[in-house]
């Protein structure tokens, strides 16, 4: 369901953020190698979602600037967002388990301020924001972090399962 109100955002993203990291510390950073979702490991998928939740917030913020940022991203159309996640998984090699579940937290925080930043109208009014289009701000967040948070959950938990670890 998409929220209409600031406070089914929050009834959505907070639990489904806490359910999440929940996921994460029990099982810990040995999972982050684990086959999740098409050739992704655990570590792929977060590493996706943490782009995807610190772009909606610069987004936001470069709206409430009355700046224009290029969405999704620069050399990418919306059509084109799973070269773009690929992209992002080959560009987060590099990075640790451990640093991918730090950037994904902070993120989780900067949404709780950018929303808690910003009044009712513009949270939930569409076209305050005219890059925003025919949604609100609000649901520019939710599609970007409560829904990615969950799915995320899923596929963590099947992977967990078909790893054996829980047993």
């Amino acid at each position: 369901m998409i929220p209409k109100t600031r406070k089914e955002l929050m009834e959505q993203l907070v639990p489904s953020w806490q359910k999440l990291d929940k996921e994460l510390s029990d099982a810990g950073p040995e999972i982050g190698d684990l086959p999740c979702v098409d050739d992704w490991t655990v570590k792929d998928l977060l590493a996706v979602r943490v782009w995807w939740t610190g772009s909606v917030i610069d987004w936001v913020e470069a709206w409430r600037r009355g700046e224009k940022p290029v969405l999704p991203k620069e050399g990418y159309l919306w059509q084109e967002t799973p070269r773009l996640n690929n992209d992002i998984v080959a560009e987060s090699q590099k990075d640790s388990y451990s640093g991918t579940v730090n950037r994904l937290k902070v993120n989780y925080y900067r949404i709780l301020s950018t929303v808690n930043a910003m009044d009712d109208a513009e949270l939930i009014d569409v076209g305050f924001h005219k890059q925003a289009g025919s949604y609100s701000v609000c649901r520019w967040i939710s599609i970007n972090t409560t829904r990615q948070y969950m799915t995320a959950r899923t596929y963590i938990r099947k992977a967990i399962r078909a790893s054996g670890i829980e047993d």
